[in-house]
């Protein structure tokens, strides 16, 4: 097996937390799992092994295959699958514009699963989220999202006409303690944190006193933690 390339119709992610992740929610892609020959028989492994079996994945032990893929010394486990394509209907969606770094989305996946918001719209980018670089970026997170890419605003709103339009960006009408939801809707964050300026009439903002200190994934944080409280509070 060689490393990943981005034509491939399989990827794979490195390590035995992934690897569960990856069987426990994407189960029917999951082609295979390689072991390394100097895995520790926790109760991690015995989950691992169980869960190949029960849904009769095989899983080999070559640890020259580990070495060759793997980006850390302490890899024990690699899981091989193939790339899954699903529609988000017409959910609630966190529409990304313009992200081009596997650290960034992937950390915001991990943030909007936590959230409970798990249909992710990528528009205006070309970024893999199937390398494993972004798989390990967003600890396994990926396994549970649906994902649709579009080239343009406009090819998504032809596409979710019905959407509640919530973007943010640097010159923001509105903060976003005055956001009054409403569903479906769809949260707008690009990743230059001006990049959404002059694309939208109405729009919002996050209020800090250090706002350009903070990431833009903890800026996402913050917007998808409050989202998720005021629906929970409904």
């Amino acid at each position: 097996m060689e490393k990943y390339q981005r034509t491939d119709q399989s990827s794979y992610c490195l390590g035995m937390s992934l690897s569960i992740e990856a069987l426990l929610h994407k189960t029917e892609y999951v082609r295979k799992i390689y072991l390394s020959d100097k895995v520790f028989k926790n109760d991690q492994f015995s989950l691992l092994v169980d869960l190949c079996e029960k849904n009769n994945i095989p899983y080999i032990y070559d640890s020259r295959i580990i070495d060759r893929l793997s980006l850390k010394e302490n890899c024990y486990g690699i899981a091989v699958f193939d790339k899954f394509y699903h529609n988000c209907e017409s959910n609630n969606h966190l529409v990304l514009y313009g992200f081009r770094q596997f650290g960034e989305l992937g950390t915001i996946l991990r943030s909007a699963v936590s959230f409970d918001l798990k249909d992710i719209i990528i528009i205006d980018s070309d970024i893999d989220y199937f390398d494993p670089s972004c798989i390990r970026a967003s600890m396994g997170s990926i396994f549970q999202c649906n994902v649709e890419r579009y080239n343009s605003f406009a090819d998504y709103f032809q596409k979710y006409p019905k959407q509640n339009i919530y973007p943010f960006t640097s010159d923001g009408k509105k903060e976003l303690a005055e956001m009054v939801i409403k569903e479906p809707f769809s949260l707008i964050i690009a990743e230059d944190y001006y990049g959404l300026d002059d694309r939208f009439e109405d729009s919002y903002y996050l209020q800090h006193d250090t706002l350009k200190e903070i990431s833009l994934s903890i800026r996402s944080s913050i917007i998808l933690a409050e989202v998720y409280d005021r629906k929970r509070r409904r």
